[in-house]
């Protein structure tokens, strides 16, 4: 798949995360999952979602920077706000362009 324009990333993510639709999903979620999928452990969902690490979110399985659907209740899963925030950091860092430095072994 092609990489998303920035426009579009955002697009994406600001549907992703208001209205209806996306409360009614992430209200599904939180009552059909208990175990952060990421790290398979138990998620008390009495924490304060948006201050506690140990907080549940959803989680797009296929990142929505990658063209994951941000509707779609098989693409969204429970996870730890901590865990979701270390594997988004890990997949942008993943595809990060780093530069190769290689050397010619006969001028050694």
């Amino acid at each position: 798949m092609p990489d998303l324009s920035p426009q579009e990333i955002a697009r994406r993510t600001k549907q992703a995360r208001s209205g209806r639709p996306w409360l009614r999903l992430q209200a599904q979620v939180y009552v059909e999952e208990t175990e952060c999928w990421i790290c398979h452990r138990y998620v008390d969902q009495s924490l304060p979602g948006t201050t506690h690490p140990m907080a549940r979110t959803v989680d797009h399985v296929h990142p929505l920077w990658l063209g994951g659907d941000p509707l779609d209740r098989a693409n969204c899963r429970l996870a730890h706000r901590r865990c979701n925030s270390a594997r988004n950091n890990q997949l942008r860092a993943a595809r990060r362009h780093r530069p190769t430095y290689t050397t010619d072994v006969t001028t050694l």
